[in-house]
């Protein structure tokens, strides 16, 4: 057997690492997107194996067939390539929130990837006894829901009165008159969603 130049094994090294490298980042984006190795494989038209063998660094895709998977996220080679693409961890430590206070109430929002995007915002409302929040909250046009996880809430809506107690929840539009209060001597905690009315 002919014995390799250094500088053939270090080439060799050089596009295995490379490989590698392209395939951590592939699925880390699909996981990213919440799309397993099956579904991005079908929605792609390649081969679960194919999919497979990229991402494990054990094929150089072609510049084409790479198009063809990030199409299926959907993304462009410039993003995936970029050098600003944040390839973002599954989970929020509590400094990862951001903390709004107002009225007597302190709102933890999660910085979901989608929130800018999509106008999706899931957040952990903490209201101090005798607080109140009303009209605009949050977003100025959309729908909002709720469930309380502690203490109790009392929700105003187009003038009825509702009583929310642990393992209760609420629905509704954000054009609606409407107000949320902490009338008990305890904190309430509310974990909510909230998203953009793409009608409006």
């Amino acid at each position: 057997m002919e014995e390799q130049s250094p500088q053939a094994v270090l080439s060799e090294q050089t596009a295995v690492s490379a490989n590698n490298r392209l395939g951590e980042r592939l699925q880390a984006v699909r996981k990213q997107h919440g799309l397993s190795q099956r579904e991005l494989a079908r929605r792609a038209e390649v081969t679960n194996s194919t999919l497979s063998m990229i991402e494990q660094g054990k094929v150089s895709p072609s510049v084409a067939s790479l198009e063809k998977v990030l199409s299926a996220i959907p993304m462009t080679l410039q993003e995936f390539f970029s050098d600003t693409l944040e390839i973002l961890p599954p989970i929020y430590r509590a400094a990862d929130f951001l903390s709004i206070r107002k009225d007597g109430t302190e709102n933890l929002i999660m910085p979901l990837p989608e929130a800018g995007h999509d106008g999706v915002y899931l957040s952990r409302q903490t209201y101090s006894p005798g607080s109140q929040i009303s009209t605009e909250w949050m977003i100025r046009k959309g729908f909002v829901g709720g469930i309380v996880v502690e203490g109790e809430l009392v929700l105003r809506l187009d003038g009825n009165e509702y009583q929310l107690g642990v393992g209760e929840g609420f629905h509704f539009s954000l054009h609606r008159s409407h107000s949320l209060a902490n009338q008990s001597a305890h904190d309430c905690v509310v974990i909510t969603v909230s998203f953009s009315d793409r009608r409006a």
